[in-house]
C-alpha cells in the first residue's frame, strides 16, 4: 500500500520541471499512462481509419440518442424517486442492457469476460444489495455496468450536464453528489436513496475519481455510510491504447484525442468481476470508514489491484501541475 502523505525526499511540488519528474511522485501514479510518441498518435489515427473509427463512432452516437429517448418515453407521466411499475421497469432494464451492450461492441470491446456469473444470477434473482460499488477508469465503466445491470449512478454535478449520460442519469433514478456541500448531506442523501423499495439499485464508485485501471484509490465512505450490504464489482479493462481508459478530464491529452482512442481498437477485451456480496458486522454498520477499509481489502484480494491512497484532490493537484508544466512550454516555444 503507498499512501499518497509520503514526503518527496527527491522533489518538491513547485521544483517539478517535466511530466516525467511528475509521472515519478507515488502519490500521482494512478493518473499515469503510456507516453504518447508521434510514431503512437500516427498508429491510433491509422487504426481509426482501418477499423471503421468514424462509422463506429456515429453508430455508437445514435445508439446513445435512441437509448436518451427511449428513456424520455418511459418517464413520462412518473415522478422523479418514485418507483416505476413493473412493465415499466422490466422495459426499461431490457432495452438499456440491450442498447449499452451493442455500443460496448461498437466502441471495440467486443469480449466481455464475466467471473462470479453464480454470485450474479443470485443477485438479479433476490436483488438483497441495493448499493452496487465498483472501481472507476472511465466513463465507459458505466456503459459496462449498465449492460448487466439496470441502476441510477451516484455522479458528480458536472455529469447531470453532460450530453446522453446525465440525461440518461436522471431517467435511471440516479444522484447528482455537490462536492462543495458537507459529507453528511451526503450520507443523508445516499442512506435514503438506498431505502426506498422500487427503485433502480444504486450504483457507486467510492474512489470518488477515475484512475489508469492499475490500482484501487482510497475510498471514499459515502457508499458505506448507510451500513448496509453492498455489492462489489471489478471492472478490468484491455486496450491497445489505454487513453481510453480515463476520464476525458484526467489526462493531459487533449479530449478528442482520449475520445478517439476508444475507436482505435477493434478487438479489445473486459473482465468483469461479480464478487460475493459483502454484509457489514455491527461494529462496521457504525463506523462507515472502517467498512469501507474492510470492502476495499477484499476488491484488492480479488483483483490484485494494489492499493493506493491517492484521493480525487490528488487528481485535481496533478492536473494543475501539468496545466504549470504545459504552460512553461508554450511559453518557451514563443520566444
Amino acid at each position: 500500500m503507498i499512501s499518497s502523505k509520503t514526503k518527496e525526499k527527491e522533489l518538491q511540488l513547485d521544483e517539478i520541471k517535466t511530466i516525467e519528474e511528475l509521472n515519478s511522485i507515488p502519490k500521482f501514479k494512478p493518473w499515469v499512462i503510456d507516453n504518447l510518441t508521434k510514431k503512437r498518435l500516427f498508429l491510433m489515427i491509422l487504426s481509426f481509419i482501418l477499423t471503421l473509427g468514424p462509422i463506429r463512432f456515429i453508430i455508437v452516437i445514435l445508439l446513445h440518442l435512441i437509448c436518451l429517448i427511449f428513456m424520455q418515453i418511459m418517464v413520462i407521466g412518473t415522478k422523479p424517486q418514485k418507483p416505476y411499475s413493473n412493465f415499466r421497469k422490466r422495459l426499461i432494464e431490457v432495452v438499456t442492457q440491450f442498447l449499452c451492450r451493442l455500443a460496448c461492441f461498437f466502441y471495440g470491446y467486443v469480449h466481455i469476460k464475466f467471473v462470479g456469473e453464480k454470485n450474479y444470477k443470485n443477485w438479479k434473482k433476490n436483488r438483497n444489495e441495493r448499493i452496487i460499488i465498483s472501481n472507476h477508469s472511465s466513463l465507459l465503466d458505466m456503459e459496462v455496468i449498465l449492460s448487466f445491470i439496470t441502476g441510477g449512478f451516484v455522479a458528480k454535478e458536472s455529469v447531470r450536464h453532460m450530453p446522453f449520460i446525465g440525461n440518461i442519469n436522471k431517467c435511471l433514478q440516479g444522484l447528482f453528489i455537490d462536492r462543495t456541500k458537507k459529507n453528511s448531506w451526503v450520507f443523508e442523501e445516499i442512506k435514503k436513496r438506498g431505502e426506498i423499495p422500487g427503485l433502480f439499485p444504486l450504483v457507486i464508485f467510492p474512489e470518488g475519481t477515475t484512475s489508469n485501471n492499475k490500482c484501487l484509490l482510497s475510498f471514499k465512505v459515502g457508499a458505506f455510510s448507510a451500513g448496509m450490504p453492498v455489492q462489489p464489482i471489478i471492472i478490468k479493462y484491455k486496450a491497445w491504447f489505454p487513453l481510453s481508459f480515463l476520464d476525458l478530464t484526467d489526462t493531459y491529452y487533449h479530449p478528442l484525442v482520449v475520445c478517439m482512442s476508444q475507436f482505435c481498437n477493434l478487438y479489445n477485451s473486459i473482465e468483469m468481476t461479480f464478487m460475493d456480496p459483502i454484509v457489514p458486522n455491527s461494529e462496521e454498520k457504525k463506523n462507515p470508514k472502517l467498512y469501507s477499509q474492510s470492502v476495499q481489502k477484499k476488491m484488492n484480494e480479488v483483483s490484485q489491484l494494489p492499493i493506493i491512497n491517492s484521493r480525487f484532490r490528488d487528481s485535481l493537484e496533478y492536473r494543475e501541475i501539468i496545466k504549470k508544466i504545459q504552460k512553461q512550454k508554450n511559453c518557451k516555444k514563443n520566444k
